[in-house]
């Protein structure tokens, strides 16, 4: 191996090296909320903390309704609950861009957002809505289990 080849294969390891530094992935489970909207819903969601501060969010969904539009939060810690970020009911810190689940019932959108817009009890669960029903919630992914 030329030393040319040497060097670029140890530049391209370092770069390597330095993607896996940027955090582990954080893979959350949806659950099914208490309501008869798809009842089948499920997915998760693969949270990645960059290098230069920034989150990024992919929501990979399966057992939505085909063919339908929704959206997806990011809520604070609300005040109905201490423990179930899910029904505590709190406030949107940031959305993500709408998307339609396909005709099989899938879907997928991906955030990318400042940490800090998430950071302490503002990410603390993801609700998915219907876009034309936003009180309608079937799936929610609790990121912290406890307020504060």
């Amino acid at each position: 191996m030329n030393t040319r080849n040497l060097g670029l294969s140890v530049l391209l390891l370092s770069l390597l090296s330095g993607c896996m530094m940027m955090g582990q992935p954080r893979n959350l489970a949806f659950r099914h909320n208490p309501v008869t909207a798809d009842p089948n819903a499920a997915g998760s969601a693969r949270v990645t903390t960059m290098t230069d501060g920034m989150v990024q969010t992919t929501l990979v969904l399966t057992g939505l309704t085909p063919n339908k539009a929704y959206i997806a939060h990011y809520h604070a810690f609300g005040p109905a609950s201490n423990t179930d970020p899910c029904a505590s009911n709190g406030p949107v810190s940031v959305g993500f861009p709408s998307f339609t689940s396909d005709a099989s019932g899938n879907g997928t959108t991906t955030l990318m957002t400042e940490a800090a817009k998430i950071a302490g009890d503002a990410g603390a669960y993801i609700n998915v809505h219907y876009a034309d029903a936003p009180a309608v919630v079937p799936i929610c992914a609790p990121v912290k289990t406890t307020k504060g």
